[in-house]
């Protein structure tokens, strides 16, 4: 019972802090993020933004794992390069998760490669490994074994 309990609150406080952390997208970041556009994302994303939690159609995600989901690899790379954080978790998903989930292997090694935990748990408790396990992501599976 003490371990229901504790797990419960433990889930409560993920979902609490990331609320209160979390700042809408406005339509415009949205739409320069799209682009793809790397001058577009610095115009639409002040840099110290690139370590926040965005909430996107009811989804919270840092810049890093929105790219890492959306295949933008000249944002994704431009992240990197400037100090975004590879474990940053919003919703308890970490850009490795989202990689493993839609299937992005070369931007999974580009993580592991910055120090991505591929340890990491969600609020489920499922690993980056889990979800390449769920969804068949052989060459992802390969790079987490």
């Amino acid at each position: 019972m003490k371990n229901i309990i504790s797990t419960f609150l433990s889930l409560a406080f993920i979902v609490i802090s990331v609320s209160v952390n979390a700042q809408q997208i406005t339509k415009e970041q949205q739409k320069r993020f799209q682009t793809g556009n790397v001058e577009q994302f610095k115009n639409a994303f002040p840099t110290d933004s690139y370590n926040k939690c965005f909430y996107v159609k009811g989804e919270s995600f840092t810049p890093l794992a929105f790219s890492t989901r959306h295949s933008k690899t000249e944002i994704f790379n431009y992240l990197l390069a400037n100090g975004a954080d590879v474990n940053l978790a919003c919703n308890g998903n970490t850009p490795l998760m989202e990689a493993a989930k839609f299937d992005a292997p070369e931007l999974a090694k580009l993580l592991l490669k910055k120090g991505a935990d591929k340890n990491a748990k969600d609020a489920e408790g499922l690993t980056a490994k889990d979800y390449a396990v769920k969804y068949k992501r052989t060459e992802i599976l390969k790079l987490l074994k």
